[in-house]
């Protein structure tokens, strides 16, 4: 049988020109039971039964994770020192005291890396530190994919935007010189501000340590492009294939224009003891140059540009670190 609508066919209403009444629809209710759960946001089990929505690992991440523990038991040397500071009432002057300064000048003189105790700065944990030298710098920031996990938050907790820089091939944690010059482009041509480079020459995501000519390409491309580079040797110390390459620091290549900044909390101490220490340029950043990108950064056995800066003399403090 066909049906028609009321007043489709009848002649009086074609007539008079009168439109016939619609029908009303009849709004469909909603699914009760175990396919009630089928919607985009929550795909069904095996079995029918309808699976959660997901809360986490989508949209933007705005802190960092927790710190990762190594899983190795306390030295005990630490718990001594620990142990024995338990008595102190007096706060720490901000920045660090005079013996932990010293104690990390010469941590880093050790390693070729001259500074002095006025030019270090500690706190308790990498990200506050890191977020006042994005903050200082001010621009947005540029970073090697993969990085850390907790670079990305850090730039966005500041409301800067964050560009990722393909790795070269051979290793990771130091962004690819060409790509780097062509991100920055980009980035500028866009109405953007790049102003900071995060490197690790010591990669914790792929395991990897940068060998000295791409990090030196790297330090080259950025300082060319007016980039202040902060690199992360938080797992400089730790193991790895010594005869596959040296590590060799950003900071000795470009001593004015780097910032390095070591985490305690994971290579040498236990990840429940927030500490961490920044070594800063001792002389103003340089201005942007556009000459050849070599003149900007020293080679590495030069040590740097303020090789002619004096060691600081021993004193009771730095010679019980040392």
């Amino acid at each position: 049988m066909q049906h028609t609508t009321p007043g489709a066919g009848d002649p009086a209403a074609r007539s008079t020109g009168r439109r016939a009444p619609r029908v009303p629809r009849r709004r469909p209710r909603p699914q009760r039971g175990p396919r009630a759960g089928r919607g985009r946001g929550a795909p069904p089990r095996r079995g029918g039964a309808p699976r959660a929505p997901e809360r986490f690992g989508h949209g933007q991440v705005r802190y960092a994770p927790a710190a990762p523990g190594s899983g190795l038991p306390v030295v005990g040397e630490l718990v001594a020192v620990l142990a024995a500071a338990a008595d102190r009432s007096e706060p720490e002057p901000p920045g660090g005291g005079a013996v932990l300064r010293e104690a990390a000048c010469g941590y880093w003189w050790r390693r070729g890396l001259r500074c002095h105790p006025e030019d270090l700065a500690a706190a308790p944990g990498a990200g506050p530190l890191l977020a006042a030298v994005l903050a200082a710098h001010g621009g947005d920031v540029l970073m090697p994919r993969p990085c850390p996990l907790g670079w990305t938050p850090q730039a966005r907790l500041l409301g800067r935007s964050a560009y990722h820089v393909p790795t070269p091939a051979e290793c990771g944690g130091v962004p690819d010189s060409y790509a780097l010059l062509e991100t920055v482009r980009r980035v500028r041509a866009e109405g953007g501000h790049p102003a900071v480079l995060l490197l690790c020459v010591a990669d914790d995501p792929t395991g990897t340590v940068a060998p000295p000519e791409l990090v030196r390409e790297a330090c080259e491309a950025a300082v060319a492009e007016g980039l202040h580079i902060v690199s992360d040797e938080t797992w400089r110390d730790t193991l790895h294939r010594p005869h596959d390459t040296v590590l060799v620091s950003p900071g000795e290549m470009c001593p004015g224009d780097v910032t390095v900044l070591s985490d305690l909390s994971g290579a040498v101490a236990p990840a429940s003891w927030p500490a961490a220490v920044a070594r800063f340029p001792r002389a103003p950043p340089r201005p942007r140059r556009t000459g050849p990108a070599s003149s900007t950064c020293s080679p590495p056995s030069a040590r740097g540009c303020p090789a002619h800066w004096p060691r600081p003399s021993p004193t009771p403090s730095t010679s019980r670190h040392r």
